[in-house]
Formats: structure tokens, C-alpha cells, sequence
């Protein structure tokens, strides 16, 4: 036991120190590899930043044919409209400038997701309503004809309160995403704006992965009406004399739903951008103040999945006693889709930047927009946008001596 004890004793001290003489190893060479060029600036920077981001699109509402039925006060579930709140998404990006040169060398990454689970319940009460009650005390059936008549006597009057109408709505969505972008530019326009302005130009690749998953369950009562009826079916084939009693009674209509999809997009290809800063305050020796704005665009070849199940069910039903009636009854149908996309995606920001010889601050705003990335669709292929905008901040460190 305890020579094995030493071996893995002696294993962690070997591993430590390994992992010592690498740590220093790399810092030395990041050190060299990153030193600054001949004008003073460095060669490699490091942006670490996040974005405020609401996502949007990716997933469509579900509405069967009951939703036309349920009107106000109660609101139809499709009505309700499950976005996605506010989403804090980290995002990181490293460059490199080789000593002399105009090119920029970046590979950058945007990550993010976003829950919202809903639950809704609405209720309406209708108006109250007098019951009369009454019985039958008699009535007469003709054995050589086929007609009878009852005769009727008010007993009591009270009011009644129905049950509330209702709509309750539980839904969950999520969805997640990724972007990857790697670029290489070169500075075309080193004074264009000002005497210390820039312009680059870029050209590289995106991979983009979004993903989407939704679960909704609809329970409703509606309509709920009451009417004077009979609380007992009458024995009218019977010419003995019978009590039944003749009061409200209510009618209503009752919907469930439930249905859940999960939903992807993966593509990458081709991208193109530009990126211009020019000065508005300071001295680029010590700090200054710009204004940054950019535009990019790509074109992603992928694939588009889509998988989809749903039921739902209507019953009416009027009385305590009488039958229900389906109106209508969806059982569970299932589909899943696949299919090879191109989608364009476009997008652009703006924003300010507080500079320093090694260090820059960004503020500003973006959006970035994937066209028709995503299929929404239920029993059937639908096209939709994504996109992604909010505001975003980064800090930038430049790594050198």
C-alpha cells in the first residue's frame, strides 16, 4: 500500500512540475511572440466582453382551431406570446499584427442562452343568473295518438353563481447559440477618417450552431352558459304521473393542447467585414476617445433540423347529466424534418472606445441577422429569421513587454 502510495505521490509532484516548467515555458514565449512592434504598439490583444442580447425567431406559435373560440375577457393563448427575455452572453476575440505589417490576424467567439418558463392562469366569471325550479306534477300521454303536455308548479327561486371560465398556459422555451469567426485583414485606410483613424477590411470564415426547445401545455373552460332544461331526462313515454324536476343547468366547451418541438440550425462558410475607428478627443500617445462602427456579412451552407409533436382535444357538454359531445379530437402526430440550407446573415454595430497605449474599453451596440436559419413550422417546413441585437461592452489588453 505504500509503495503505491509514493508511486502516486511521486506521479503528482512530476505532473506539478511539468506543468510548472510549461506555464513558464509559455509565458516566456507569449512574452516574445507578443512583444510590441517598432511603433510601440502590440503585436497581440486579447478582448474579453459580453453582449445584453435578446434572441428572436427560431420558433413558432402553435394555434389549433380552438383559439378562435376563446374571446375576452380570457385571452387567447396564441395571444400570449413567449419571448425570450434578456440574455448576458460572454464573447472573446484574439488578434495578432505582425511587426511592419498592415494585416490583422483574428479568431474571435460569441456564446449565449436564454430560458423563459411562463405560467398563465386566467379566469372570468360570467353573471350570475336566477334558477327556477319547478316539478312536473303530472303528465298525460294519449295511447291512441302521440302527443303529451305537462303541468308545471314554481316551487323555489334562488340565484346562481356558475364556475369561472378559464385559461391556463404553461410554456417553457430555450435556446442556445454559438458563433465562431476567423478573419484575416488588412488596414486599407490608415487616415481616412482623421490622422488617427482606421479602416480595415477583413475576410475569413463563420460557423454559427443555434438551437431552440419548446414545451406548452393549454388547459381552457369557455363559453360556460346556463339554461332552463330538464336535470333528469322526462320519462315522457310513461302515462303514470312523475315528478321531475326543471331548472338551470349549464353548458361549456373544454380545450386541451399540449405540444413540444426542438429545432437546430449548423452552417458555416464564407464572411466578409469592415471595421473603421476614428478619433474624437485625446492624444493616441497617452488616451483618446473614438467612434467605432462596422458592417459583416456571410453566407452559411448547413443543415436545418425540425422535430415536432402535438394533440389537442375540444368536448361540449350541456347539462349535469347529458352526454358530451367531442368537437373535434387531434390525436398525437409526430415530425421531424431535415434539409440543407444556405442562409445569409448580415449585421452591423456602433459604439465608443476609450484607448490607451496597451488597453482599449468598447461600448456600443450590435445586431447580427440569419435569414430564414431557422424552420418554425409545425405539421409543415416554415421559414424563419434569427437574430440576435443588444448592447455589448468589451475590454481589450494588449499582451507585451
Amino acid at each position: 500500500m505504500s509503495n503505491k502510495m509514493n508511486a502516486h505521490i511521486r506521479w503528482k509532484l512530476l505532473a506539478s512540475a511539468s506543468a510548472a516548467v510549461l506555464i513558464a515555458t509559455a509565458c516566456d514565449s507569449t512574452v516574445a511572440f507578443a512583444g510590441d512592434d517598432e511603433s510601440g504598439q502590440p503585436q497581440v490583444w486579447l478582448e474579453l466582453g459580453a453582449q445584453l442580447e435578446r434572441a428572436s425567431g427560431g420558433d413558432g406559435a402553435f394555434s389549433p382551431a380552438f383559439y378562435s373560440r376563446i374571446q375576452s375577457p380570457i385571452d387567447s393563448p396564441a395571444k400570449i406570446v413567449d419571448e425570450l427575455p434578456w440574455s448576458l452572453g460572454p464573447e472573446g476575440k484574439i488578434s495578432f499584427r505582425p511587426e511592419g505589417s498592415d494585416w490583422v490576424f483574428s479568431g474571435g467567439i460569441r456564446y449565449g442562452r436564454a430560458k423563459s418558463h411562463r405560467s398563465t392562469h386566467q379566469v372570468s366569471h360570467p353573471p350570475q343568473k336566477t334558477d327556477v325550479e319547478k316539478y312536473i306534477l303530472q303528465h298525460y300521454y294519449s295511447p291512441g295518438g302521440n302527443y303529451y303536455y305537462f303541468k308545471f308548479k314554481c316551487c323555489q327561486t334562488n340565484k346562481v353563481t356558475p364556475d369561472p371560465n378559464y385559461a391556463d398556459v404553461q410554456s417553457l422555451h430555450q435556446e442556445s447559440h454559438l458563433v465562431l469567426d476567423f478573419q484575416a485583414g488588412k488596414d486599407v485606410g490608415l487616415g481616412l477618417f482623421g490622422s488617427h483613424s482606421t479602416s480595415t477590411v477583413s475576410a475569413g470564415v463563420r460557423f454559427a450552431q443555434f438551437k431552440t426547445r419548446s414545451d406548452i401545455a393549454v388547459k381552457a373552460r369557455t363559453d360556460l352558459q346556463l339554461y332552463n332544461d330538464f336535470a333528469h331526462p322526462p320519462l315522457s313515454y310513461y302515462a303514470t304521473p312523475s315528478q321531475h324536476k326543471y331548472l338551470l343547468v349549464t353548458g361549456h366547451r373544454e380545450f386541451s393542447l399540449t405540444a413540444a418541438s426542438e429545432r437546430s440550425f449548423k452552417g458555416f462558410g464564407p464572411s466578409l467585414s469592415w471595421e473603421a475607428s476614428t478619433t474624437i478627443a485625446g492624444n493616441p500617445e497617452t488616451s483618446q476617445l473614438t467612434f467605432d462602427w462596422g458592417v459583416n456579412a456571410a453566407l452559411l451552407f448547413g443543415k436545418q433540423k425540425s422535430k415536432t409533436h402535438h394533440q389537442s382535444s375540444g368536448s361540449y357538454q350541456k347539462g349535469k347529466y347529458s352526454s358530451v359531445v367531442s368537437s373535434y379530437n387531434h390525436p398525437l402526430k409526430h415530425s421531424t424534418r431535415s434539409r440543407n440550407v444556405t442562409v445569409p446573415n448580415v449585421g452591423g454595430m456602433a459604439g465608443f472606445s476609450i484607448k490607451f497605449p496597451i488597453a482599449k474599453v468598447s461600448v456600443g451596440y450590435r445586431a447580427d441577422i440569419f435569414f430564414n436559419a431557422m424552420d418554425s413550422g409545425w405539421d409543415a417546413a416554415k421559414k424563419q429569421n434569427r437574430s440576435f441585437m443588444g448592447p455589448f461592452a468589451t475590454i481589450s489588453i494588449g499582451l507585451g513587454n
